[in-house]
């Protein structure tokens, strides 16, 4: 898997993973919460790569996530990730497998027109009100922060699929909002959630080199 790494990937990669595992040791978190934090960074660093791998770990990461954020009554996240991120996965599966470089040995970099951002934004803005009131209804914590924090990992993933480097635009507003998220449980005392915390910090690092490198993938395979 990582014979086509350099060197900064590996280091991301492997120093994310240590850092978080040694903060999940000193500050005695549990192995779920410790493993979802891993998972995510792996993700992460997987779809940057613009492997079809990450796809597969995001359906692992959307169980686990889910579970956590279950726990920390943070309903929206749950319901997001179950019933519109996995499927959403699991198309992003099909989509990259149809699409794969044979050049870069990753997924084929697409351009959204601009009548498709024009329209999915109309669409997200719909969604956004109605997640909003959705969550409110299952008295959500944090109800503004997960209402965005939902609709950017949604609008992430959806560009995700259709092969779009902005993706990663939404994955970093995204890494801010949940630093926000998490870190207002970790603040009140909630100690045992830093490896969630340190997770999107750790993603913001990852999801900036994805949005570069997929750059410059598209700059490669448009050369060819």
């Amino acid at each position: 898997m990582l014979k086509d790494w350099t060197k900064i990937e590996k280091i991301l990669l492997f120093g994310s993973i240590i850092l978080v595992s040694v903060i999940g040791i000193i500050f005695k978190s549990d192995i779920l919460t410790t493993t979802c934090s891993i998972v995510g960074i792996i993700t992460a660093l997987l779809l940057a790569k613009g492997k079809n791998l990450g796809q597969v770990f995001g359906i692992l990461i959307t169980i686990l996530y889910s579970i956590v954020s279950f726990r920390n009554r943070f309903y929206g996240e749950v319901i997001i990730y179950i019933f519109l991120m996995f499927p959403m996965y699991i198309i992003g599966i099909i989509s990259w497998i149809k699409h794969q470089n044979k050049n870069t040995n990753s997924v084929e970099v697409n351009k959204i027109s601009n009548i498709e951002w024009i329209f999915v934004s109309m669409i997200f803005i719909f969604l956004f009100i109605g997640i909003y009131y959705l969550l409110k209804t299952f008295n959500t914590n944090e109800l503004i922060v997960s209402t965005i924090s939902v609709i950017a990992s949604l609008f992430a993933v959806y560009l995700q699929i259709r092969r779009s480097r902005f993706s990663f635009s939404f994955y970093i507003i995204n890494d801010i909002i949940l630093i926000f998220l998490w870190g207002i449980p970790v603040i009140q005392g909630t100690i045992l959630l830093l490896p969630m915390l340190f997770n999107p910090v750790i993603n913001l690092i990852n999801d900036s080199y994805g949005f570069y490198n997929w750059k410059k993938l598209e700059k490669i395979q448009n050369e060819v």
